[in-house]
C-alpha cells in the first residue's frame, strides 16, 4: 500500500507561493480549505474514500478547477499540488502542457470529473524500476 501523505492549507499556500506570483489573492478561503483537506475524506472512521494515490491527488486538481479557491492561477496551483504529492508518494508524473490544458477544459466543462482525473495522473505516472 502507498504511503497516505496529509497535507493541509499551509502545503497548498506553499505550492501557491513557489509556482505562482505572491499577489495572488486568495477569492474563497472556503473552497481552499475544502481543495486543502478533500484528499483525507474517510468513508468511515479509518477508511479512506479516496483509496489511491492517484485519486488523493487528483481532488487537488479537480477542486481547483471547480471551486476556484484563487482569484486566478487555479490551474497551475491544483497541478502543482497533484503533482507534488505524487511525488511524495512516490509516483513520479509527468504531462504534456497540451494534455494537462485539454484536461482541464474538460473538468471546467463539466465533461471530464474526479475518476478521469486520476486515470490521466496514472497514465502520466513513470514506470518505477
Amino acid at each position: 500500500m502507498s504511503p497516505i501523505i496529509r497535507v493541509d492549507v499551509g502545503w497548498v499556500l506553499q505550492i501557491q507561493s513557489a509556482l505562482a506570483p505572491l499577489n495572488i489573492p486568495i477569492a474563497d478561503w472556503g473552497a481552499l480549505g475544502f481543495m486543502a483537506e478533500r484528499h483525507r475524506f474517510e468513508r468511515e472512521r479509518g477508511t479512506l474514500y479516496y483509496e489511491q494515490v492517484s485519486a488523493r491527488a487528483a481532488t487537488f486538481l479537480h477542486t481547483a478547477l471547480l471551486l476556484r479557491p484563487f482569484t486566478d492561477y487555479n490551474l497551475v496551483i491544483g497541478w502543482g499540488c497533484a503533482h507534488q504529492y505524487m511525488t511524495v508518494s512516490g509516483q513520479s508524473v509527468q504531462a504534456k502542457d497540451e494534455d494537462l490544458y485539454t484536461l482541464a477544459g474538460a473538468v471546467r466543462a463539466q465533461e471530464a470529473d474526479l475518476r478521469d482525473i486520476a486515470q490521466h495522473l496514472e497514465s502520466w505516472t513513470a514506470p518505477t524500476a
